[in-house]
């Protein structure tokens, strides 16, 4: 099962879903502009593969919100 790529913080997230030994792992594809792709996975079994689905985007979301409170804001100090 491929899911239906969802746009995140100007990146896509797409999930490729595998049935393994009776339970479902999901890998996780991350593209950011200008088309550099990333893939975390596999992930974790489920025992549906849209429970498996649904946790790697959040897993793909989670890692793009803690990318972005790394860069944090630019704050100018004056002395």
């Amino acid at each position: 099962m491929d899911s239906t790529p969802i746009e995140y913080r100007g990146c896509e997230l797409s999930v490729i879903v595998q049935h393994r030994a009776g339970e479902f792992v999901a890998t996780l594809l991350i593209e950011r502009p200008g088309g550099v792709r990333r893939a975390i996975g596999p992930m974790r079994a489920f025992p549906t593969a849209q429970g498996a689905a649904n946790y790697a985007i959040e897993c793909g979301k989670a890692q793009l919100d803690d990318a972005s409170v790394m860069r944090g804001p630019r704050v100018a100090v004056s002395g």
